[in-house]
């Protein structure tokens, strides 16, 4: 079987590395990372959609963001240690006096 490459001549040599970069550079800076943050801790029951929802509209803090992704946000609460749970809602009436005392009196029967 004839080899195609026998009658090819390959240099080698070294190359030297270009510095790490390139990629898309980042949408929020640091203080507007933070302040995302602290907008969570003040309402630790906020949603995604409604994170998303102040970021646009805030132009005082996030001046020139026009549309950031949930995905980003995300992104963002993670690296802050931050973990979303979807809230669980107990209905008030189900610690209530009377719910309590029907359960007593449900278990001595």
């Amino acid at each position: 079987m004839w080899d195609s490459y026998s009658n090819k001549c390959f240099y080698f040599c070294r190359t030297q590395r270009r510095p790490p970069g390139g990629g898309r550079l980042r949408l929020l800076s640091e203080e507007q990372e933070r302040e995302l943050v602290n907008m969570v801790i003040a309402n630790n029951v906020i949603r995604l959609r409604e994170i998303q929802r102040r970021v646009i509209e805030d132009d005082h803090h996030f001046r020139g963001i026009n549309a950031i992704s949930l995905s980003t946000i995300d992104r963002i609460l993670r690296k802050n240690q931050f973990r979303m749970k979807q809230v669980y809602r107990v209905p008030f009436e189900r610690n209530s006096d009377r719910v309590k005392n029907q359960r007593v009196e449900y278990v001595q029967v």
